[in-house]
């Protein structure tokens, strides 16, 4: 009987050490297929992205990090467009938003050996978005220049129902890209525009009130803020703009039936300076514990406006962008992310005294290397993980850094 019951707990002992270590394998397993798609989510966010671009890096990334308690038989995967599944970027038939890994493996046993199970397989299936998931609420601030120069055309620039766009109607359908994305229940954005105006704009409806002129830069009780609070209702949470959206209507909805065209237009007429407009976009993002505040300014850096468009403070008329990048700079002390788009910007410039150029003043404004975009090859910071793109790829590329890859329950 002694025998009989020996070999009874040492079988229940033999299938308890296989269990244990057949769960312990698979959670490992299964921990290591949900890096794998979140590794294919960041792939997904690459301009021109594949499904082979993201086969790629899913398998450079599982070479590099082998599964250690099972021995990987087969990956696969897989980019789809999730329409189902709320605040996941915009996709369609030719442009994914969802990486899928699949992968199956095989774990060794002991005492199951005996019964004809040298081994078992398992089965591991993780999708993740290449974004959508934002950790920490935001309060975000674009920071538009609207000078004369902004009413040229961009020929490298393509916007739904507008022929021949000028570069500030490319980059307000810019902004129209990000918004679509963020998480209303999250996000609270908000645009200024440079120069600014003698009184408040606030268009809340088509057809659009009339933009005030420009005023002198330092002028007193100075408007540079479209409205005058943050905005929280600008999408639907399934990938379309609300029109009515006080945000939407001042920047306008390309994809809406018939097109919203943006109320806020380049009025320029004072010059560029950008100083000013960094300070207030700074002093108008609200210091709430548990958010982060962001400042997203485009601009050609060229900082050079005249005594009478800066309101004849002459102390302010020399090193102008200097004085835009110790705004900025101020800015990113108090907490804030500083993102730059460079639109263009040329390499000599900006007002006299000043010891950057229009190129490297874009490149300094931005908290750090990671946050500088620009649309032109001519500038650009070597080493840059940022590609030189479009101003609607260069806005796309930011919201994937705004609101980070995220799981998927498929």
């Amino acid at each position: 009987m002694f025998g009989l019951m020996a070999m009874g707990l040492v079988g229940t002992a033999g299938l308890t050490i296989d269990a244990g270590r057949i769960y312990a394998a698979k959670k490992s397993f299964d921990a290591d297929t949900t890096a794998a798609a979140l590794v294919g989510a960041n792939a997904l966010q690459q301009t021109n992205a594949t499904q082979g671009t993201v086969q790629t890096a899913v398998t450079n990334w599982t070479t590099a990090n082998p599964s250690t308690k099972v021995t990987v038989t087969n990956t696969s995967v897989s980019v789809s467009c999730d329409t189902a599944t709320a605040n996941l970027p915009t996709c369609n038939g030719t442009t994914a938003n969802v990486a899928q890994v699949t992968r199956t493996a095989t774990v060794s046993t002991n005492f199951l050996k005996a019964f004809g199970f040298s081994s078992i397989t398992l089965t591991s299936t993780s999708s993740a978005a290449k974004a959508g998931g934002t950790a920490v609420p935001l309060n975000v601030m674009f920071v538009l220049d609207a000078t004369g120069s902004m009413n040229s055309a961009d020929p490298g620039c393509t916007v739904p129902g507008i022929s021949h766009p000028t570069r500030f109607q490319c980059a307000e359908y810019s902004i129209q890209s990000v918004l679509k994305t963020m998480p209303t229940s999250l996000d609270k954005v908000g645009l200024m525009i440079f120069p600014g105006m003698a009184t408040q704009y606030s268009p809340t409806s088509h057809p659009c009130a009339t933009q005030p002129n420009s005023t002198p830069y330092l002028s007193a009780n100075i408007k540079y803020q479209i409205g005058t609070t943050l905005d929280s209702t600008y999408n639907n949470g399934s990938g379309a703009l609300s029109n009515t959206s006080p945000l939407v209507q001042a920047v306008g909805n390309g994809a809406a039936t018939p097109p919203v065209t943006g109320c806020v237009t380049a009025k320029g007429g004072e010059g560029s300076y950008g100083a000013e407009v960094l300070a207030k976009a700074q002093a108008a993002l609200p210091v709430v514990a548990g958010t982060q505040n962001v400042i997203i300014f485009l601009s050609d850096g060229d900082y050079n406006a005249t005594a009478s468009a800066l309101s004849n403070q002459t102390s302010k008329t020399t090193k102008q962008c200097d004085q835009a990048i110790a705004a900025a700079q101020a800015a990113t002390t108090a907490g804030t992310t500083v993102y730059a788009v460079a639109y263009g910007a040329p390499t000599s410039g900006c007002s006299s005294g000043d010891t950057h150029n229009p190129c490297t003043t874009m490149q300094a404004i931005a908290s750090d290397k990671t946050r500088f975009y620009s649309t032109d090859s001519s500038c650009q910071i070597a080493g840059s993980a940022n590609a030189i793109a479009s101003l609607p790829s260069a806005f796309q590329a930011i919201t994937t850094t705004l609101t980070k890859p995220r799981l998927v329950v498929r």
